[in-house]
């Protein structure tokens, strides 16, 4: 109704009644519905509408003639174990699936709120559209999962395996970026960089066991883990050795001095090498920057040009938001060819777009050189620290009794050591992750061909479309739609409107129907839309109500067709209609409406005017019964 909660109802109902004069507090008030469900059995449902007792709004009162049980609506889990729709579904054999969410990311069930959208059209928003008051609830195309669920198409069932496997697949690429980027950080912290793969989802196995670390050596060659282990540990070998021949010799200062002079030419030409490195780190940034900004005025040109070739008249530069040729950058000149023809427009377009891909290019490429920059600057780092230490202890050492002589070698021999160790840690950390990446690209793998072979196979439910479409034809036809002749309308399985009816008008694009539908033929597609799916609908829950369905100034054939036609279905079709309306501009009273119906096929509750739905029925030692 609208509002949530009591406030939502007449205060007759929570506050006071009015009854013979007189105000009547009320005090104690519930609404029950008494059903048959599919398993035969019957059940009262009751809600709380003021009472004394602690029973929250949202809990429904379900006796089933044995005992009462409660359960809870519109709150968070409501199709769960303790909820409402949950044994709503069970009593009834029907089955809550689970379909994608808005955001592709998760699945979610489709409501019974939704389902029940079939049952219902309310008065006042209702008749604006088919499913008008449908809730979301961040489902995706709902109208259309129940279409699909009302009829029975395999392609529900098939669309929500897909949208599981999708699910599951941007899990897995989530989980595969989360691993890429721990990988990358433990990377540069062990001063390597990674090689190329693929960031974004999974790659093969073959590709997952080429990834590699690597560190560049002071040549700007690529150095692998697996050779910087054997020739790190060569350099400790080899220290080891000069440790050894020190002590037996005793005879270092010569040595000493050699290692000093190699040490500190070494130290010059790092000097010299990481300034040029950086100097080109800095250029490269430059660049990069270059290639952003060309790329943002590329997109902005292609954006001028198309809003450019929407319109019919003043085609010229001056009115894109850049004129500026995407080469040279210099201003475009070309009074001559001021005014834009569509075909000069369509060339560049498609030029500007090659241009675009070329500047994605670049940027791409100019991110990794920058990438491999940033190891080349920290090896260098760790190396001239490494050398200015040795220098520092080889100074000392000159200066030092002979056996505190070999303390440079045992300084640069625990530096190799330490390195040593953090790139094995980091190779048994990359194979085992290798490892789990192989696990995901195998399910990954796996949902793709899955996907693929789901998406080839053919649905069957070509046949059920048809059935629905020609039955909502002859309903619309039977209720005398007017607006573009039945002949024109269709109902498809794809895109746009799928499932929904649109009619084919010459010369122009299939439009939805209530787009080129007057109101009142809205009207009858709408109540041949609904009673359709009830009469076909293998799920459908197997009633309808139609809150006052004479909107628009319907003609009076039209309503009693409506009405002879829903007497003689066997189903329960609820139609609350005023007892005097305007219909064809005449004041028609409901007796019309139903003559030469069978008395038998329809039950008429009469409310008199000027009396309410709560009102007295009997009276007995002066209480009144409603």
């Amino acid at each position: 109704m609208g509002s949530k909660g009591t406030n939502a109802l007449s205060p007759a109902l929570h506050q006071v009644l009015n009854f013979d004069g007189h105000a009547c507090n009320i005090y104690e008030s519930t609404c029950s519905l008494t059903i048959t469900a599919n398993n035969n059995n019957q059940y009262t449902l009751t809600r709380r509408i003021s009472s004394s007792d602690e029973i929250t709004i949202n809990e429904i009162l379900i006796n089933d003639g044995t005992k009462t049980t409660p359960k809870f609506v519109h709150s968070a889990r409501d199709h769960g174990d303790q909820g409402f729709y949950q044994w709503l579904a069970e009593i009834n054999g029907l089955e809550i699936l689970n379909v994608e969410s808005f955001n592709n990311e998760s699945t979610k069930p489709l409501y019974m709120q939704n389902i029940f959208s079939l049952a219902f059209i309310e008065q006042t928003k209702g008749w604006s559209d088919i499913f008008s008051m449908m809730p979301s609830f961040g489902i995706k195309d709902p109208k259309q999962k129940v279409i699909e669920y009302s009829l029975g198409l395999n392609s529900l069932a098939l669309n929500m395996k897909l949208d599981k496997i999708k699910s599951d697949k941007n899990q897995i690429k989530e989980k595969w970026k989360r691993i890429d980027n721990d990988l990358k950080y433990r990377a540069q912290a062990t001063q390597l960089y990674l090689s190329f793969f693929d960031k974004n989802k999974p790659i093969p196995e073959k590709k997952i066991e080429a990834i590699y670390a690597a560190e560049l050596n002071h040549e700007e060659n690529e150095v692998k883990t697996t050779q910087l282990t054997k020739s790190l540990q060569k350099e400790i070998d080899e220290s080891n050795k000069r440790i050894k021949k020190t002590e037996i010799t005793g005879d270092t200062s010569e040595e000493l001095i050699r290692n000093r002079d190699k040490i500190r030419e070494s130290l010059e030409t790092f000097l010299s090498e990481r300034n040029d490195a950086f100097e080109s780190y800095e250029e490269e940034k430059i660049k990069l920057e270059k290639f952003k900004s060309s790329l943002y005025f590329t997109i902005k040109d292609i954006q001028g040009f198309q809003d450019v070739k929407k319109l019919s008249i003043s085609r010229n530069w001056e009115i894109l938001s850049t004129s500026r040729c995407p080469v040279c950058e210099n201003s475009v000149e070309n009074k001559k060819d001021s005014e834009l023809s569509r075909e000069n427009i369509d060339k560049s377009i498609a030029f500007l777009k090659s241009q675009k891909s070329t500047y994605e290019k670049y940027i791409e490429a100019s991110e990794a050189v920058l990438e491999r920059y940033v190891s080349v600057l920290a090896y260098y780092d760790k190396s001239i620290s490494l050398k200015r230490t040795q220098l520092d202890s080889i100074y000392k050492d000159l200066n030092s009794p002979s056996s505190q002589s070999v303390r440079g070698e045992f300084e640069l021999q625990a530096e190799l050591k330490y390195r040593l160790n953090d790139i094995n840690q980091f190779n048994s950390y990359l194979e085992s992750t290798k490892s789990h990446l192989k696990e995901l690209s195998k399910i990954y793998f796996i949902l793709d061909r899955e996907e693929k072979r789901l998406k080839n196979l053919v649905s069957g439910d070509e046949e059920k479309i048809i059935q629905f479409k020609r039955h909502y034809i002859s309903l619309l036809d039977s209720f005398g739609y007017k607006s573009n002749g039945v002949k024109n309308i269709t109902i498809r399985d794809k895109s746009p409107h799928r499932l929904m009816p649109i009619v084919f008008i010459e010369g122009q694009e299939p439009q939805y129907i209530r787009y080129v539908s007057s109101a009142s033929d809205f009207v009858r597609s709408i109540w041949s839309y609904y009673l359709c799916l009830l009469e076909i609908g293998t799920l459908h829950p197997g009633f309808l109500l139609m809150d006052e369905p004479g909107q628009h100034q319907m003609r009076v054939d039209s309503m009693k067709e409506l009405l002879s036609h829903c007497s003689k279905l066997e189903k329960q079709v609820i139609l609350a209609i005023s007892q005097d309306r305007d219909y064809d501009k005449k004041d028609v009273n409901i007796s019309a409406l139903i003559d030469g119906i069978e008395p038998k096929n329809i039950h008429m509750l009469h409310i008199e005017d000027k009396t309410y739905c709560i009102s007295p029925k009997t009276i007995t030692n002066n209480h009144a019964e409603s």
